[in-house]
């Protein structure tokens, strides 16, 4: 904690406080872009899913069109 005091009497304190807000932004950032990558990971492994299952059923649609003929 004296570090800190220390670096506020030499730098001054906006400097300090500037420091501050770049590493928080940094580790919202971070934080955000990991947040977006697994949740349009999971997102897209569920599209996935869904579109296997929608191409079973369209070709027993297709098998029951052709065996209609």
């Amino acid at each position: 904690m004296e570090d800190i005091f220390n670096a506020i009497e030499d730098y001054g304190l906006p400097v300090v406080l500037l420091l501050g807000a770049i590493y928080a932004l940094y580790r919202f950032m971070v934080f955000s872009l990991y947040e977006v990558k697994n949740e349009f990971g999971a997102r897209h492994k569920k599209n996935a899913e869904d579109m296997q299952e929608v191409k079973i059923l369209l070709a027993e649609i297709k098998l029951l069109v052709e065996s209609n003929k």
